[in-house]
């Protein structure tokens, strides 16, 4: 199964913040994978994008030191949660679970509800 994009966007950022990729690595890696991310159905990767793409034109057009940059960046693997919506009338109940999840520099939880039919 292929990782939603905004996710595999937050684990290449997270490897940039803790140094194990520089900054230069990363934007090799994200221009081409985000190109065109208006067509993506995953409003999450869309936002995610406009908003990296934010910090990163302040950064080159001088605005912020790259320390900065990553103060600005860093909530984004920091404080990042998963909220499903569930379908109308479907109650969370005793076969909901919580798993956690951790990739390079983070980690969150998901919530997986089966529904019953």
């Amino acid at each position: 199964m292929e990782r939603a994009l905004d996710i595999e966007i937050r684990d290449r950022l997270a490897s940039y913040l803790v140094g194990e990729i520089s900054l230069q690595d990363f934007e090799h890696w994200f221009v081409p994978s985000s190109w065109n991310i208006v067509q993506s159905k995953n409003q999450a990767a869309v936002n995610l994008v406009y908003e990296i793409e934010l910090w990163l034109a302040e950064y080159s057009d001088g605005f912020w030191s790259e320390d900065e940059l990553k103060d600005q960046l860093r909530p984004l693997v920091e404080n990042y949660r998963i909220e499903l919506e569930p379908h109308s009338g479907l109650e969370l109940g005793s076969n909901a679970r919580v798993e956690r999840w951790s990739l390079s520099a983070v980690s969150f939880d998901i919530l997986y509800v089966e529904a019953s039919l």
